[in-house]
């Protein structure tokens, strides 16, 4: 197994070299970056979706301030997250995604924000989970529903706005009269009866006359 290890690392370290060399990054910054992309190969669509889903909470938070209201009752309801810790990610400038993530991890290991973030887990929460024993799997639809659910409470409460403001009276109960209302209408519909042939002569005809 080491020797795999020893393998891994050398290609590795030769992919880095080899993109320094053509678009002329840093090792260092390399070095930073590459595990971000390493993390959870193993399942690239979940990973994908985990940072989908943190990237449009984000959105949602950035709409207006009834979004970030809305965002912070969800987390508490479905994480049992603590009032406290979320006003400290607020004043730590974290964004709603990374509180939601952090929100989700608290809930299985009971690691404060603070503990966590001094953990580094900001930085690749994928491979902070997996290092800690979490499926990432679980996550990784945690935090896809948990967006849904915010989707659809956003939408909800603009649907009840619109409804709010557009009021519809009633209409008066017209009872036996609306009845007779439409009978009236449907006898204007039925032809007057007019005669078949008229006569335009002038006078009266005699018996048996011209």
């Amino acid at each position: 197994m080491g020797v795999f290890d020893g393998k891994m690392a050398a290609i590795s370290r030769d992919l880095i070299m080899r993109i320094q060399t053509f678009f002329g990054v840093p090792v260092v910054t390399l070095a930073l970056i590459f595990p971000l992309f390493a993390a959870g190969s193993g399942s690239p669509g979940l990973n994908a979706a985990f940072t989908n889903a943190i990237a449009k909470l984000d959105h949602e938070a950035s709409i207006d301030a009834e979004g970030r209201m809305l965002l912070a009752d969800l987390i508490e309801k479905q994480y049992g997250t603590r009032e406290e810790e979320l006003k400290w990610g607020i004043a730590q400038k974290l964004s709603w995604g990374e509180i939601t993530a952090l929100a989700y991890i608290q809930a299985t290991t009971g690691k404060s924000f603070s503990e966590m973030t001094q953990e580094d887990a900001r930085r690749n929460f994928w491979s902070y989970a997996e290092n800690a024993g979490m499926s990432c799997e679980k996550m990784a639809r945690s935090l896809d529903g948990f967006l849904k659910l915010a989707e659809y409470e956003r939408n909800s409460r603009i649907f009840d706005r619109l409804r709010a403001s557009r009021r519809v009276r009633p209409l008066p109960d017209l009872g036996s009269g609306f009845g007779l209302f439409q009978e009236a209408l449907d006898f204007r519909r039925i032809d007057s009866p007019r005669p078949t042939k008229i006569y335009d002569a002038p006078g009266e005809l005699a018996k048996g006359g011209k």
